[in-house]
């Protein structure tokens, strides 16, 4: 068999709706790509067959060029590869694909083919019916179990005439499922498809409106905004929501005398991509909110307080092919952090 190099994929491939990648089964190394790579990736066929892997591999996909190669080698002994893998296009917009590697022969040369779906639906949907399950058989049925409970109490309290403290938890309880219903009903309007209407969206301004409305509701709050840059996103409903969710979790859940929450917006220095920053100085996130969020995570409790907040903020961020991000404030507290693919006002 001859060298790979200069091995190139004939012109029919750029009429399938498949993504194509022609790769050196030693190196790794790009030999070639169709158009429909092109538009998935975002790169032009000469940048990416000067890229590593990892040049367009998604930050927090523990994906290496080594692991790639090792792959590609595999695939080449006539081992069949299939994975999952997240990209990142040059907007910063993060893209769930699914690769399939096999051995071909062009030109007398052994090449590697690799076959790219885009899965970001897919992989939506999946994450949609696993929270859905997780709400419907912890949450929704622990908190009908309690209502019930009290129920039988109220009889009892009826009798005693110690009515009004049962009554107010019954309330309390009947709110939760009222909010968790709520939540369920963002992520299905973020969640469909052409459900909500993405335009160009100013986040200061969106900020100041959202901020302004909190305001009116939350009198015995410190909220203050910080607008660093003029940032603007593609983005529909779906964002509103999810900031007003990150600000009503951070005065809820604090225990301070006077909760202070600041909301600032800039451009991230490392990623140029748009950030909004939603802090506090109440007590930590308990790690069961966050890690739930997590896709390798079985439920295995009921998850109250912010946690359904924090799915629907994942839900939005993911949706817009952004990242969600959580840090500790200093000296105390929160730091709910945005990032998402910024756009030029004229973009449609």
């Amino acid at each position: 068999m001859g060298s790979s190099q200069g091995a190139s994929l004939p012109a029919a491939f750029d009429d399938l709706e498949i993504g194509i990648v022609l790769r050196d089964p030693e190196t790794g190394a790009a030999l070639d790509v169709n158009h429909r790579i092109e538009e998935l990736y975002g790169y032009s066929r000469s940048e990416l067959l000067e890229m590593d892997i990892e040049q367009f591999t998604a930050p927090s996909t523990k994906f290496s060029q080594d692991e790639a190669v090792r792959r590609l080698r595999a695939a080449s002994a006539g081992e069949s590869q299939a994975f999952e893998w997240r990209i990142e296009r040059p907007t910063g917009e993060l893209v769930w694909i699914r690769v399939r590697l096999n051995r071909t022969t062009i030109d007398d040369a052994t090449c590697i083919i690799a076959e790219v779906r885009e899965i970001t639906e897919y992989k939506a949907r999946e994450r949609r019916l696993r929270l859905l399950n997780r709400v419907v058989r912890h949450n929704l049925r622990n908190e009908t179990n309690v209502l019930m409970g009290y129920a039988d109490r109220l009889k009892q309290a009826i009798k005693e005439k110690t009515l009004e403290e049962e009554v107010e938890t019954i309330l309390e309880i009947a709110s939760e499922i009222g909010t968790l219903s709520d939540s369920i009903r963002q992520i299905e309007e973020i969640a469909t498809p052409d459900a909500t209407q993405r335009s160009p969206t100013d986040i200061g301004e969106l900020v100041e409106e959202i901020v302004s409305e909190v305001r009116a509701d939350a009198t015995a709050t410190e909220i203050t905004v910080d607008i660093q840059d003029d940032v603007c996103v593609n983005a529909d409903t779906g964002l509103r929501h999810a900031i007003t969710h990150a600000i009503d979790n951070a005065i809820e859940h604090n225990d301070r005398g006077v909760p202070s929450v600041e909301v600032s917006v800039t451009i991230d220095s490392a990623t140029g991509q748009a950030e909004i920053d939603v802090s506090d100085n109440g007590p930590p996130i308990p790690d069961v909110e966050i890690d739930v969020l997590r896709e390798d995570v079985e439920a295995s409790a009921t998850y109250h307080g912010s946690g359904i907040g924090l799915w629907v903020i994942q839900w939005c961020v993911n949706s817009l092919g952004g990242e969600l991000v959580f840090e500790e404030n200093t000296p105390r507290g929160n730091v709910v952090r945005f990032l998402l693919p910024r756009v030029d006002r004229s973009e449609p």
